[in-house]
């Protein structure tokens, strides 16, 4: 598939990131780790710093207080499903199952846990797992059939198996509960996208950067719904805004590429797939 095609592919199974103040983060950070210096055997109030110096691009920070949370006393169930999310986000799909079964032994009623469970399966991008993530999402949705992350992780599920009329029915519940769920509204757009419905598309990418403005995901996003109705000079435009807010996004310098060529600027095109080959070496593979 072209660039633009594997850029919603991708862009469907994760969502948009969810904007927050660097500083309003740091701040957050300093007062948890003040909550601890008080009181240690906190662990939800470690697993709260650790997604915190996730939000903050710290990954490595943030496991290892997830490490310290889980190790610790008290309620392990925060940091355990946190430190799964971060496992699954490396590619590690068994050992971040390891952490949300856990969580599961602990209630197996857990709505968040199930339904980060059968992401996790969506993640790993094999089909033959699709009866695993379809089970865990049912099991969700069998205890709280309104719940917005259940819905929005079956919603990715559907656009992962290309059956985004599956998926839009599950965005609309779960907005339903919560309208202005920038990520769920992100992922509608997507869906939008993959029925032909652009303006649609356009609608909600609009009202995410309402939200969190900037945001590179959208942005590109954006991009490619200009991109698949033949605005490339307006599609050249997001991608440039996208690529100004991450410059470290493979699929974003591909999609650049293929429109910088389209509009006749050989040379800018193939400069930058050249940077997206330097970025990820597979990304030829995937266009």
């Amino acid at each position: 598939m072209g660039a633009g095609l594997a850029c919603a592919a991708a862009l469907a199974v994760t969502g948009a990131a969810r904007a927050a103040d660097p500083a309003d983060l740091a701040r957050a950070a300093a007062a948890y780790r003040a909550q601890l210096q008080a009181d240690p055997n906190r662990p939800d109030i470690r697993a709260r710093l650790g997604e915190t110096l996730e939000s903050l691009g710290q990954p490595d920070a943030a496991m290892a207080e997830y490490e310290r949370a889980i190790h610790g006393p008290g309620d392990v169930r925060r940091a355990l499903i946190d430190r799964g999310h971060l496992l699954v986000s490396r590619g590690r799909f068994d050992e971040g199952r390891k952490d949300f079964n856990r969580a599961l032994s602990i209630n197996p009623k857990d709505v968040e846990a199930l339904t980060a469970r059968g992401a996790s399966w969506v993640a790993e991008g094999k089909g033959k797992k699709a009866g695993a993530a379809m089970a865990d999402f049912s099991a969700a949705l069998a205890i709280r059939p309104g719940d917005p992350g259940a819905l929005n992780a079956r919603g990715n599920f559907y656009l992962a198996e290309l059956k985004p009329e599956l998926a839009l029915a599950d965005f609309n519940k779960a907005l339903a509960a919560s309208p202005k769920d920038d990520v769920v509204l992100f992922n509608r757009g997507v869906a939008y996208k993959q029925l032909g419905r652009y303006d649609s598309a356009l609608r909600d990418f609009n009202a995410v950067l309402r939200l969190t403005p900037g945001d590179p995901m959208t942005l590109a996003a954006k991009g490619d719904a200009y991109r698949q109705l033949g605005d490339l000079l307006l599609a050249r435009e997001f991608y440039d805004a996208a690529l100004k807010a991450d410059p470290r996004n493979a699929v974003s310098w591909e999609a650049r590429g293929e429109i910088r060529a389209a509009l006749g600027d050989g040379p800018g095109g193939e400069a930058d797939k050249a940077r997206a080959r330097k970025l990820n070496p597979s990304i030829e593979a995937q266009s």
